[in-house]
């Protein structure tokens, strides 16, 4: 039986996207808009909402309209079914509240307050198999061909963390019971260390090596 080798330092760096990955997303959805219409904007819309909340994709395919800033007017996400089936608000932007906002007027024109944010185009609920699916294909799409749910909440939790150093606002965001599951967070691609690794490059800097 092979003995699973532990990581440490972090994430390893296939379980999260650089800033350069998510703008190589961004850049695919602006060049496919157009073309692919509605599914496109579920899509991208989909993605929007992972990367930018912290959402499992359990989470995301629970939500409903009546669990949306749009509805209930406050800038949170309601999530009704996390982990151990405990509920929590996740605080968004008012910019990612304005686009599901817009979402919902043009593609989910009239859904009753039950109904879920995204269905497939037959109208039924999505399933986390299609979910994992869609993204794995949309990852492929945009050159990205380990892209998954879960890689898209690691982004999020990374980014936070850097952008923030509050590990336990991240706790709270990613509805983790223990703040020491966050921690890896705090030792992934943190840019403070970044820039002491730049500084300490002995090359590049003043340091100087003389050869007898």
């Amino acid at each position: 039986m092979t003995k699973v080798k532990k990581h440490r330092g972090g994430l390893s760096p296939d379980k999260y996207l650089s800033r350069e990955q998510v703008q190589q997303l961004r850049k695919y959805f602006a060049d496919v808009g157009n073309q692919d219409g509605r599914r496109a904007a579920v899509n991208e819309a989909i993605i929007d909402v992972l990367l930018n909340s912290g959402l499992r994709a359990a989470e995301l395919i629970a939500l409903k309209m009546m669990d949306l800033p749009h509805c209930h007017g406050k800038l949170i996400i309601n999530v009704r079914q996390g982990k151990g089936n405990v509920r929590r608000s996740v605080q968004i932007s008012s910019a990612l509240a304005k686009r599901i906002e817009r979402f919902v007027k043009k593609h989910r024109k009239g859904a009753k307050p039950r109904s879920s944010l995204f269905i497939s185009e037959q109208g039924t609920n999505l399933s986390y198999r299609s979910i994992y699916s869609k993204i794995r294909i949309i990852g492929k799409a945009a050159g990205l061909p380990r892209l998954t749910p879960h890689m898209l909440r690691h982004t999020y939790g990374t980014s936070w963390y850097n952008k923030t150093q509050d590990l336990f606002g991240l706790a709270d965001q990613l509805g983790h019971s223990d703040v020491k599951v966050t921690h890896i967070y705090a030792k992934t691609s943190d840019e403070k260390m970044r820039q002491q690794v730049e500084d300490f490059d002995l090359f590049c800097n003043s340091f100087q090596v003389n050869i007898q």
